[in-house]
């Protein structure tokens, strides 16, 4: 009985989700999961309700300012051009854990660095820097966007 509790209470430590503070950057991903407010509203070209960001003050003035982030990487597409940056890994992830869209960052590479996030493989602890662009309004993207995204450092979680 004391053997199978404690391969419990081992399995349960590694399958834990992460510290958040151990890949805050200047407290950054506590402003993204925590500065903003979804809110549904009807869309006539999708006939259904969807999710709408409210952001807040703070995010506002983060708009357009280059910001640094860690997280787990995240291939977007079979075409390999389109990342996500995740503040929890894969097997965790925004849709499976009940994590909102607010966890995740889409990549919008520079063409310089591209190859590098190319080769990068699924939840690989990464390192970016780019400029913050918040989303309300086109479907196709993520709500929050990183802009002539740089990879700055894999590994180290």
């Amino acid at each position: 009985m004391i053997k199978t509790l404690f391969i419990i209470l081992a399995l349960l430590a590694i399958n834990s989700p992460p510290e958040p503070e151990k890949h805050f950057t200047d407290k950054t991903w506590e402003i993204l999961l925590t500065d903003v407010k979804m809110r549904y509203r009807f869309s006539v070209e999708y006939n259904s309700f969807i999710q709408v960001p409210r952001f807040g003050i703070t995010l506002k003035e983060m708009e357009g300012k280059e910001i640094v982030l860690q997280g787990f990487f995240l291939p977007a597409d079979i075409t390999g051009d389109a990342f996500v940056l995740s503040f929890v890994p894969m097997q965790m992830c925004f849709f499976c854990s009940g994590s909102g869209i607010e966890s995740v960052v889409e990549l919008q590479t520079l063409i310089s660095h591209r190859a590098r996030f190319r080769r990068l493989k699924t939840d690989d602890f990464i390192e970016v820097r780019g400029r913050l662009k918040l989303n309300a309004t086109n479907l196709d993207n993520l709500i929050y966007i990183l802009e002539d995204a740089e990879l700055l450092k894999v590994g180290n979680n």
